[in-house]
């Protein structure tokens, strides 16, 4: 999966609409003064003990954040509404704050008034959010919305989460770890709110890791992500790892000082992206756009770009070892025709990376990788951008450094 530059310019975040996830269960659409009955139970008729939310729904319906049915039931498989989901946020901040707008289908009356002008007063709802002066209120809530409303909602709590959406939203070095990122089916806009979803562990992709932006939640789900919102609400974004991780990214191309135990001595990765550096071997020029680093020094592989470049069962021999697996991207312009093999021989390794990323993850997140054989798949006179890594031993005063052709460096050392 080789791709030019050419094409790989498409390659960065599209604003393509993925297929809305068909609902597997029909449920009842709410007119303008229907919701679920206030009820005073804790636990219903079909929530048992062994379903896998049961603590959760519990727990918010102890603190009457959502509520069950007159029947007695919960609907866990239910999906979530904009005018549910605004009030389930809108109990959790309990504020006295309102706004007066007015939406073409929704009156002073509805049900759900209060919440959404609550919403919109603290800034989890964002009026730039609907057009043509609708809200829909019985419209179930995307992934990517409840993303952006949560999101928006910790920065109401804390200011920092703010700044997180803003720095991801801004940069051009922004990656998140979804096959959708580069793969299709998310909005930019959408891009920093996940980020602050993933990264605080508010949301999570399914087993294929794939997030599903437009695909829908159910109320069993919610209950489980407002206790986690809840949690986060405490926190300060320097708390979560993942979040920091993707920060330091947008900021500076590289989540190294994060995620491993390298400390920077003067220059970073951010004076060198972009700036070229001539092969030794004469076979072209290339440049660094990111360099991420997955923790491998232990059994298990750590960080929260590790499902997107590191697989453990086909990788096993990278861990245990002391070790991190450093994920470059490069842009590279051949001089002639070259192979994978070919320009890595005598070349400068931080430059050049020497092993190819796993078939399965270039596959399941869409990467540009060379498949690392001796085919010269890099013709001359085009440009190329692409995915590979090599390792880097954790031992103390081992160093990791690299020079362009204009003077720029990195330097970096794990400490004696």
């Amino acid at each position: 999966m080789l791709h030019k530059k050419s094409s790989n310019n498409n390659l960065m975040i599209k604003a393509l609409a993925a297929n809305v996830m068909t609902a597997a269960i029909v449920i009842p659409i709410a007119t303008e003064n229907v919701q679920a009955t206030p009820v005073t139970k804790t636990t219903f008729k079909d929530v048992p003990n062994s379903h896998w939310a049961y603590k959760s729904i519990k727990q918010v319906a102890e603190k009457g954040l959502v509520t069950g049915y007159e029947d007695g039931t919960y609907k866990p498989s239910a999906q979530v509404t904009r005018a549910e989901f605004a009030t389930f946020l809108a109990r959790v901040f309990e504020s006295n704050e309102r706004a007066t707008v007015s939406f073409n289908d929704i009156s002073d009356t509805h049900w759900a008034n209060e919440a959404i002008q609550e919403g919109l007063a603290l800034g989890f709802i964002k009026l730039e959010d609907f057009s043509k002066n609708k809200f829909e209120p019985n419209k179930p809530m995307t992934r990517g919305e409840m993303s952006r409303w949560l999101a928006n909602g910790l920065a109401h709590a804390n200011a920092d989460y703010g700044k997180a959406i803003e720095e991801m939203a801004n940069s051009s070095l922004t990656i998140i770890p979804i096959p959708e990122f580069y793969g299709g089916g998310v909005n930019k806009k959408d891009v920093p709110y996940i980020g602050v979803a993933l990264g605080t562990g508010l949301l999570s992709g399914y087993e294929d890791f794939t997030f599903k932006p437009n695909g829908n939640t159910t109320r069993a789900e919610v209950a489980t992500i407002l206790i986690r919102f809840m949690d986060a609400m405490k926190k300060a974004p320097s708390d979560f790892t993942g979040l920091k991780e993707l920060r330091e990214v947008a900021s500076t191309g590289t989540n190294i000082l994060t995620i491993s135990n390298l400390k920077k001595s003067e220059y970073g990765y951010e004076d060198v992206l972009g700036k070229s550096h001539t092969y030794l071997n004469n076979t072209g020029v290339a440049t660094i756009e990111h360099a991420i680093f997955v923790d491998v020094t232990g059994s298990k592989s750590k960080g929260i770009f590790k499902d997107m470049f590191f697989d453990e069962s086909n990788n096993i021999a990278f861990l245990n070892k002391g070790m991190y697996t450093i994920y470059y991207e490069y842009t590279f312009k051949p001089s002639r025709d070259v192979s994978f093999v070919g320009i890595k021989n005598g070349s400068d390794m931080n430059f050049a990376s020497n092993l190819v990323v796993d078939k399965s993850k270039v596959e399941q997140f869409h990467l540009s990788s060379p498949t690392g054989s001796s085919k010269n798949e890099f013709l001359k006179g085009e440009t190329y951008r692409y995915w590979a890594f090599n390792g880097l031993l954790a031992k103390p005063g081992v160093k990791l450094r690299g020079r362009t052709d204009d003077g720029s460096m990195f330097s970096y050392e794990v400490p004696k």
